[in-house]
């Protein structure tokens, strides 16, 4: 019964926020095993087609590779598994109001196709879902259309995700996008998970979700808490593998995720909608990173499992099981695995800067994202544009709430803070044009500080600008063809 009336009150709460949406209307959903409310939407109503059969062309990722992200697009049946039926069903209610099918090409790792694709000139898929790492390469060597050039899909509304389209755009050129049709970038926000059986233990004493809700969740707060997890264990005098610590991952994601916390973009955009280099000279910025350096040097909070920025994530975990450390970061994606640990967890965004900050930002990056390939058939554009743009505002209305409120919130979140702090880690999706496209010469170079514990922030910035500037030029000047 207690399970019922919370499934009931979760629908409510969906079901009003669907309401409250502006030029969104709630209908009651016509079959029971309708997990969420549909929704018609009222803004920019996309045409009754029958596209006559249309095949809808997808190639994406399976998941033997890339395992940090939700990838799915298609589902063959309903298994009683949720998001993917909620898929399945997705799939069918598309196919079946536009008489269309949707397909989908899996393998263990896109890119090792996809220049192969395109150069071959058959015209084999609609949709490529491609790292983002790569898309800017790809792009500045003519393999890609841009976005607007599909009719009928709308950028600008919020089933596709915008921090990406200001990442994924130059000269007003959207090569590269994320809707709501994919959870793979949804999926692989970073967040903190705190042990708070060890927190009880430690007689910490604070609520830290309180902190997250007042604005108070900072790095120095962070670091205040993690201190109180260090402790020689075995008493020998050398902190090392066998001792706690407050916490522990890749470095890339710690570190990363505490930057991008902190409100940092290693790459903007100007107000032409062109990207630059935004560190040299912005004293907020490298304000953030020595804060960040400051409260780690030397203090044990952080234990560097690997000699790797990479590296760290999977052994963490186990240090994580062994109740070693207090705090661990992780993919949302990842929340799964920590399901069977026999203590109590709680999901934490990433901390601010300071709390003036007006709000937080959660990293997310280094996973699918959705182009059109230019080996593509102009007469596919109508289709295809009307069938994506469909697909992403169904999911941004079944799909996506399926994961976060019934998925994530009721399957693996512990306590009614943890779901709670998931709306503030899914309202904060930030991206990163330095992490999404220019790790190499900005986020890596960066992350190498905190792997040597070296405070050469302005010496890395000014030696790094040359190389910057250069991708970036690159960029644009591919934009202007």
């Amino acid at each position: 019964m207690k399970k019922l009336i919370s499934l009931i009150f979760i629908l409510l709460i969906i079901s009003c926020a669907a309401s409250e949406m502006p030029g969104i209307k709630e209908t009651v959903p016509n079959e029971q095993q309708d997990i969420v409310t549909t929704a018609a939407i009222q803004y920019d109503p996309l045409p009754d087609i029958d596209t006559e059969g249309f095949e809808l062309r997808f190639y994406n990722y399976d998941n033997s590779w890339m395992t940090w992200a939700f990838n799915e697009l298609t589902a063959e049946s309903e298994t009683g598994e949720l998001v993917l039926d909620e898929i399945y069903r997705r799939n069918r209610r598309i196919e079946a109001k536009y008489n269309c099918e949707i397909l989908e090409t899996t393998i263990v790792n896109t890119n090792n196709n996809f220049r192969n694709i395109v150069l071959s000139g058959e015209d084999l898929y609609d949709i490529i879902q491609i790292y983002d790492e790569l898309t800017a390469g790809y792009y500045t060597q003519g393999f890609m259309y841009t976005w607007e050039q599909m009719p009928y899909v709308r950028l600008d509304y919020p089933w596709w995700l915008q921090d990406a389209n200001d990442v994924f755009r130059i000269n007003n050129k959207q090569y590269a996008a994320v809707g709501a049709f994919s959870l793979a970038m949804y999926s692989r926000g970073f967040i903190m998970l705190v042990n708070k059986d060890m927190a009880a233990d430690l007689n910490i004493g604070e609520n830290i979700y309180d902190h997250v809700r007042s604005g108070k969740w900072t790095i120095d707060k962070f670091a205040e808490i993690a201190k109180q997890a260090i402790y020689d264990l075995n008493g020998d005098g050398v902190m090392d593998g066998s001792d706690r610590y407050g916490t522990s991952t890749a470095i890339k994601l710690h570190f990363g995720a505490l930057v991008t916390g902190g409100g940092v973009k290693y790459i903007d955009i100007d107000k032409e909608g062109n990207p630059y280099f935004a560190i040299p000279g912005n004293t907020y910025a490298l304000d953030v990173m020595q804060k960040i350096f400051d409260v780690h040097n030397g203090t044990n909070i952080y234990y560097k499992i690997d000699n790797g920025i990479h590296d760290g994530s999977i052994p963490a975990r186990q240090m994580f099981a062994n109740q070693q450390i207090l705090f661990i970061g992780a993919a949302i994606n990842t929340i799964p695995v920590f399901r069977g640990y026999e203590f109590d967890l709680g999901i934490l965004p990433f901390p601010k800067y300071n709390e003036q900050q007006e709000k937080y930002y959660t990293l997310t990056s280094g996973t699918g994202v959705s182009v059109v390939p230019i080996s593509l058939s102009a007469d596919r554009f109508d289709s295809v544009g009307l069938l994506i743009e469909a697909l992403a505002r169904e999911s941004y209305q079944t799909v996506l709430p399926a994961y976060k409120e019934i998925a994530l919130k009721t399957k693996y979140a512990r306590d009614e803070g943890s779901a709670e702090m998931l709306d503030v880690i899914f309202d904060s999706l930030t991206f990163d044009l330095g992490l999404s496209v220019f790790p190499n010469v900005t986020y890596y170079v960066y992350m190498e500080n905190y792997l040597k514990m070296v405070d050469t922030f302005a010496s890395t910035t000014e030696r790094t600008a040359n190389s910057v500037d250069s991708a970036i030029t690159k960029l644009i000047e591919a934009s202007e063809n």
